[in-house]
């Protein structure tokens, strides 16, 4: 039986690779993006926090009021293999958004930016439970766009 494919990659690269990526994944005051801009979005962002620091297995706390770029960083979480944790001392939070690794502060949209040089990749495969694990956390989310549909 064939192993099924990470939450991350069933949740927007699959998306793009069975072409739709024009069709619309993020509607929100803040504006619009298709599957394959959040796709681009959330792995320049999974990019910048692996340049940080943050990798598959370690918490990170994430506390943003706008939903853009709360889902943004969701999505950016989960492909990292990153695990939700409100005590991490690695935080997202506030608005505009701010990433606090414990010693430094970086204003979001700078690592972003950053991680556009080298997005990170969508693991093949999750790790033991992980992905019905941030099913369950995240299902707002990820429920959605697993289904194809869009997130307002």
């Amino acid at each position: 039986m064939a192993r099924v494919q990470s939450i991350a990659f069933r949740a927007l690269d699959r998306h793009v690779v069975e072409g739709r990526a024009d069709e619309l994944a993020l509607v929100t005051p803040s504006g619009s993006l298709s599957y394959a801009q959040l796709l681009h979005e959330s792995a320049s962002l999974a990019g910048g926090l692996r340049d940080l620091g943050l990798r598959a297995g370690a918490p990170v706390a994430l506390s943003v009021p706008d939903r853009h770029t709360w889902v943004v960083s969701v999505l950016a979480i989960v492909r990292l293999g990153a695990e939700p944790d409100r005590e991490a001392g690695f935080r997202i939070e506030g608005d505009p958004a701010t990433i606090h690794t414990g010693d430094e502060k970086y204003e979001l949209e700078l690592v972003l930016r950053a991680g556009r040089v080298d997005p990170a990749r969508a693991e093949m495969h999750d790790a033991g439970d992980y992905g019905e694990r941030m099913e369950r956390t995240y299902g707002d989310v990820l429920a959605t766009l697993l289904h194809g549909g869009t997130l307002t």
